[in-house]
C-alpha cells in the first residue's frame, strides 16, 4: 500500500501543490438484502417514521411520481414511477430531493394552485403557512421559488397563524377552482377555520392567494380534550385547572358520498383511530351534527399515536387511494414504526371512495427498517472474509417487547460484492433488557489481537448511559464469541452521545472521540494503555466542534477516506450532512477545516451536500474490498442509505469499477500546446471534468465513444479530475495536471 501510494505521489507530481482530489460518492440502491420473508426491493431507501406524501411528476414524462416528506427526519425522499414486466411500481430516486428547498419543516403538502399544472409547496412557518411555486424550466428540471412567506387574509392584514403539530387541508372546499385552506385554531385548537380563498368571487388571476376567513367554527365541530371528544353546536366546558383543547390535528377533506361537498377525516394527536364526520350541510356551509370513531368501516385504522391520512393515487389505477401514517414528533407510546404506513386502495371513485386494506407497511416492506434509529457496524463475525453488518437501534416493539436489539445481517455475498441476509434481530438477546440507543462498534480494545464488541446504550430504568466492551472470546479464525456477562466498563456517558475509537495521539493506543447531543466533539485520551485503557476528557470541542444546536446529535466515525495513510474524520449530526475533516490528527489543537459537497447527482451533474435528515449514524467499511470504501448512514427512522466513493482515494484512483480504465497522454500537459490531451477507455464512455472543490468545468460533446480529446486552451493551470461513464454506469477516474 505504501509503494501505491509513493508511486501515485510520483505520477501527481505532488498533490498537495496542487489541492487535493475532491472525494466523491454515489448511492448504491443494489447491494442486494434479504429476510426470511424475501429479498428487499429498496433495501438502503432510509426508511420511514412520519412520513406524509404528495405526488408529482419528478422527471416530467406525463406519469405522476411519489414525494415524501418525513416529519421527524425533517427530510424529503422522491420515488419515481417505473414500469418493470408492464406493472408500474416505486423506485428511491434520491437525484431530485436536491431541487427542493432544503429548510421545509413540520408538514409539506404539494398542490397546484395557480394552474399551470404543476404541483406547487405548501409548508408551516414561523407565521403559518410558506408557498413555493414551481418554476417553469427549459430541460424538465425542477425548480421551486417562494411565492410567500406566509398567507394572509382579511386584504392581507393578517397571517394564518397556525400550530406546526397539525397537517392542514388544502383543497378546492367550495368548487370554484381555487384552493382553500382548513386548520385548527391557533391557540387551543377547539374549532376550525377556514380561510376561503377569494380569487374566484373577485376575478383575479389564477394563482392570486387572497383570503378571507370564511368562518371560525367550521361545520359548527368542537374538539375537546383527550380522544374522540368532540361536541357539536356546543362549546367545551372548563375543566379545572383550564384545561382544555388540543396539541395537534390532521385533517383531511374528501367527498365520501358524492354529494358535492367535503366531509371530514381526522386524526388526534392522543389518538389511535381516524373519525370520520360527514358534512349533513354543503359546499358553502358546512355541517356535522356526529362522527364515527371506526374508520374505515373494515379495517379500521388503529395506530398507537397521532394518524394522519393522506388521498393520493398509488396504485395507478387513476383513482386517489389512502395512505395513514403517524405524525407523533416522539415515542410517547409504544409504537411499532416498522408497520406504521398503512394503504388502503380506493375499488369506488373520487368521490364515492370504497377503502380496502391493503398493507400496514407501504414502501417500507421494501426497506431496511429497525423502527427507530438505525446504528450501523461492521466486521467479520463469521470468519468467512467477509464483512457481516451488526445493526443496532434506539428503540423497538417487537414480540411484545418495547426496547432495543442488534439485528445480525451476515454477508452471503464475498469481501469484494457484498449481499447481506438477516440471521437475528435480536443478536445476544439484549431486548429483553430494555436498553435504548444501542450503539455498537468495532475495535481491539484490550489489545490481544482480536476484535472486541463496542456498545453504547442508555438504560430506561437507570436514566443512565454508558459504553461497554465485550471481549472476542474466540480463538483465532473463528468465529467471533460475545457474552454480555462479561461487559467490561470503558466509560459513562450522557444519553445519545456517540463514541468512535482510533490511535488519536499516535501513542499506540486507543483513544476516545465522542460525538454529543448538543453537536460538540469530545477528545479523550487514553490514559492507560493499549490493553487497558482508562480515558480522560482533554477537549471539549475538538478541532472547533462546540456546542451547536443546529448539529445536534453529532455521530463520528475515524477511517483513512483518501488513502494517504493517515486518519480523517467523517462526522454526520441533526443537519442532514456528511462532512470529512481530511487528517486531522496533525493538528489537535486547531480548527479543523470541513468538506461537505461529496455527493455525486447525474442530474446536476455536480457534487451536492447530502440531506440525510435528523438522528443520523454512520459508520465506514471496505465493502468493496481493500481502499474501495462504502460509507452506510443510519437514520432516525430505522432506515440505511449505502454510499460507495467513487472518487478521492489514493489507494484507488480509479473508483470502484474494475473493469473499466483510462489512459491519458500526455499527463501533465501543457495549456499552449496544440495537441491537447488524448483520452482513451477500454469500453465506449462519456466524459467530465472537475475541478478539485467539485465544480463540472467541462462536459465532452457527443456520443460514447473510446477515444476522447480534451481541449485544454479553456482551463486554467491546476489539478482536474477526468470522469467517465460507461453504458452499463460504472466509473472511472483519473486525475491530470494542466500546466
Amino acid at each position: 500500500m505504501k509503494k501505491l501510494f509513493t508511486l501515485i505521489l510520483l505520477l501527481s507530481t505532488a498533490v498537495t501543490v496542487y489541492g487535493q482530489e475532491p472525494l466523491t460518492f454515489r448511492y448504491r440502491h443494489d447491494v442486494p438484502v434479504s429476510t426470511p420473508a424475501g429479498e428487499l426491493a429498496a433495501p438502503w431507501s432510509g426508511g420511514f417514521n412520519t412520513p406524509q406524501f404528495s405526488t408529482i411528476d419528478l422527471d416530467k414524462d406525463g406519469q405522476q411520481d411519489l414525494f415524501v416528506f418525513d416529519r421527524q427526519l425533517n427530510k424529503v425522499f422522491t420515488w419515481l414511477a417505473v414500469q418493470e414486466s408492464g406493472k408500474w411500481q416505486y423506485r428511491y430516486a434520491p437525484e431530485y430531493e436536491v431541487f427542493f428547498p432544503a429548510d421545509l419543516e413540520y408538514w409539506v403538502l404539494l398542490r397546484d394552485y395557480n394552474c399551470d399544472g404543476l404541483q406547487d409547496i405548501f409548508t408551516s412557518s414561523p407565521l403559518g403557512i410558506r408557498v413555493f411555486k414551481q418554476e417553469q424550466v427549459a430541460g424538465g428540471q425542477l425548480k421551486f421559488a417562494l411565492a410567500e412567506e406566509a398567507l394572509f387574509y382579511n386584504e392581507n392584514q393578517v397571517n394564518m397563524q397556525m400550530n406546526s403539530a397539525d397537517v392542514p387541508g388544502i383543497v378546492d372546499m367550495d368548487g370554484d377552482g381555487d384552493l382553500d385552506i382548513l386548520f385548527p385554531e391557533f391557540s387551543q385548537g377547539y374549532t376550525l377555520e377556514l380561510y376561503r380563498n377569494t380569487q374566484a368571487e373577485e376575478g383575479l388571476a389564477c394563482g392570486t392567494l387572497a383570503f378571507e376567513q370564511q368562518t371560525s367554527w367550521w361545520g359548527k365541530i368542537t374538539e375537546c380534550d383527550g380522544c374522540n371528544n368532540y361536541l357539536f353546536n356546543a362549546y367545551c366546558r372548563v375543566a379545572a385547572p383550564l384545561h382544555t383543547g388540543h396539541s395537534g390535528s390532521s385533517i383531511l377533506l374528501l367527498d365520501l358520498n358524492a354529494d358535492g361537498d367535503k366531509d371530514l377525516v381526522m386524526g388526534g394527536v392522543q389518538c389511535e383511530n381516524l373519525v370520520l364526520m360527514e358534512n349533513e350541510g354543503d359546499a358553502t356551509n358546512a355541517l356535522m351534527r356526529s362522527f364515527s370513531p371506526v374508520f374505515p368501516a373494515t379495517n379500521p385504522v388503529a395506530m398507537p399515536l397521532y394518524p394522519a391520512a393522506f388521498y393520493e393515487d398509488v396504485t395507478f389505477d387513476g383513482v386517489p387511494d389512502m395512505l395513514v401514517a403517524p405524525q407523533a414528533t416522539q415515542d410517547l407510546v409504544n409504537i411499532n414504526f416498522e408497520n406504521a404506513t398503512w394503504l388502503y386502495r380506493n375499488a369506488g371513485a373520487a368521490d364515492q371512495p370504497d377503502f380496502e386494506y391493503v398493507q400496514d407497511d407501504f414502501l417500507q416492506g421494501q426497506m431496511i427498517d429497525e423502527s427507530e434509529g438505525a446504528f450501523p457496524a461492521f466486521a467479520d463475525l463469521d470468519a468467512d472474509g467477509d464483512l457481516d453488518l451488526l445493526l443496532g437501534n434506539r428503540t423497538a416493539y417487537r414480540a411484545g417487547v418495547y426496547g432495543a436489539s442488534l439485528s445480525f445481517y451476515r454477508n452471503t455475498g464475498t469481501a469484494t460484492a457484498p449481499a447481506f441476509e438477516l440471521v437475528t434481530d435480536d443478536y445476544l438477546s439484549l431486548r429483553s433488557r430494555q436498553l435504548v440507543n444501542l450503539k455498537p462498534a468495532f475495535a481491539d480494545m484490550n489489545a490481544d489481537g482480536a476484535t472486541d464488541l463496542v456498545l453504547t446504550f442508555g438504560e430506561k430504568k437507570a436514566n443512565t448511559a454508558r459504553v461497554v466492551y465485550l471481549p472476542n472470546k474466540s480463538a483465532k479464525g473463528q468465529a467471533v464469541a460475545f457474552s454480555f456477562a462479561e461487559a467490561q466498563e470503558v466509560q459513562a456517558l450522557r444519553d445519545g452521545d456517540s463514541p468512535a475509537f482510533a490511535d488519536v495521539d499516535k501513542d499506540g493506543d486507543l483513544d476516545m472521540l465522542l460525538g454529543r447531543s448538543d453537536g460538540s466533539l469530545a477528545f479523550y485520551r487514553n490514559t492507560g494503555n493499549a490493553a487497558s485503557p482508562a480515558y480522560v476528557l482533554e477537549n471539549r470541542g475538538l478541532g472547533g466542534l462546540g456546542v451547536d444546536f443546529s448539529r445536534r446529535n453529532l455521530s463520528p466515525a475515524i477511517a483513512d477516506i483518501d488513502g494517504d495513510e493517515a486518519f480523517d474524520l467523517l462526522v454526520v449530526d441533526d443537519s442532514g450532512q456528511l462532512r470529512v475533516y481530511r487528517n486531522f490528527t496533525k493538528d489537535l489543537s486547531g480548527t479543523f477545516t470541513a468538506e461537505a459537497e461529496l455527493l455525486e447527482n447525474d442530474l446536476t451533474e455536480g457534487l451536492q451536500v447530502s440531506r440525510f435528515g435528523r438522528g443520523l449514524s454512520l459508520a465506514v467499511a471496505p465493502l468493496g474490498g481493500e481502499g474501495k470504501l462504502y460509507i452506510t448512514v443510519g437514520t432516525q427512522a430505522g432506515g440505511l442509505f449505502l454510499l460507495e466513493q467513487t472518487g478521492g482515494n489514493l489507494s484507488n484512483p480509479a473508483g470502484p469499477t474494475e473493469g473499466l480504465t483510462l489512459s491519458v497522454y500526455p499527463n501533465p500537459a501543457d495549456r499552449s500546446s496544440s495537441v491537447g490531451v488524448r483520452i482513451k477507455a477500454t469500453e465506449p464512455v462519456t466524459l467530465h471534468l472537475y475541478d478539485t472543490i467539485g465544480r463540472l468545468v467541462y462536459k465532452a460533446p457527443g456520443v460514447f465513444g473510446k477515444e476522447h480529446g480534451l481541449p485544454l486552451q479553456q482551463f486554467k493551470a491546476g489539478m482536474y479530475i477526468i470522469r467517465a461513464t460507461s453504458k452499463s454506469g460504472e466509473h472511472a477516474s483519473k486525475k491530470i495536471i494542466i500546466r
